[in-house]
């Protein structure tokens, strides 16, 4: 089964978001209003059309499943087929900025795919990661048993970081972290030290020469 059938399959499963959650609150205070925006793997299009009304931005939606799309144009928005393992379809600093919300642990080189968001953004990447330092997943790799992320089945997730191992990559990228949040996890005990208790991070990156 290639990657693009496996999601087509992954969202007929799954169906259309029917919630806003955290993340995607936490993502849009860090957008500018009137920015443009693309959203890679932005799936069915419930945080472009978030951006859309709360912040008058215009946001294209690229994802590798076309089923993802289909959803995302009945919200009326500007789609793209893509594949986030492949060079981005899009000049240098088409975008104001870039979100990949849930992405990068779905992708062997997500270094690589850090490199083209930055190279077609002309300010910031916001991301979403899960945290493997959580406590729920430290406890079950304590009792033998790998922590599961996942939705469907474990081909979903490639990739896993700490909190300190994501900063690591992060800093060899030649980016740097503005802000960062919790959104998810155990509520208070999550932002007041999210390494052992956020089970979900928010990041704000930049690069660190703009020129």
């Amino acid at each position: 089964m290639t990657n693009k059938d496996f999601y087509n399959h992954y969202w007929q499963e799954r169906g259309a978001s029917k919630g806003a959650r955290l993340r995607y609150q936490i993502l849009s205070d860090w957008v500018k209003p009137n920015s443009k925006v693309l959203d890679i793997g932005g799936g069915d299009g419930y945080l472009a059309e978030m951006l859309v009304k709360q912040k008058n931005c215009s946001v294209t939606v690229m994802d590798i499943s076309e089923e993802a799309l289909t959803m995302a144009v009945k919200r009326g928005l500007e789609v793209r087929v893509g594949d986030i393992e492949e060079k981005l379809p899009f000049y240098d600093r088409s975008f104001d900025l870039v979100i990949m919300s849930e992405v990068l642990e779905h992708i062997v080189d997500s270094e690589r795919a850090l490199a083209e968001a930055a190279r077609v953004s002309k300010e910031d990447i916001l991301v979403s990661v899960p945290n493997t330092g959580f406590i729920k997943y430290r406890l079950q790799l304590l009792f033998g048993r790998f922590p599961k992320q996942w939705l469907l089945e474990p081909k979903e997730h490639l990739r896993y970081w700490t909190m300190a191992d994501f900063r690591q990559m992060i800093d060899s990228l030649n980016l740097q972290i503005k802000n960062v949040k919790a959104s998810g996890g155990r509520r208070y005990l999550r932002d007041l030290w999210k390494p052992l208790f956020a089970e979900q991070l928010c990041y704000e990156l930049a690069r660190l020469n703009r020129d």
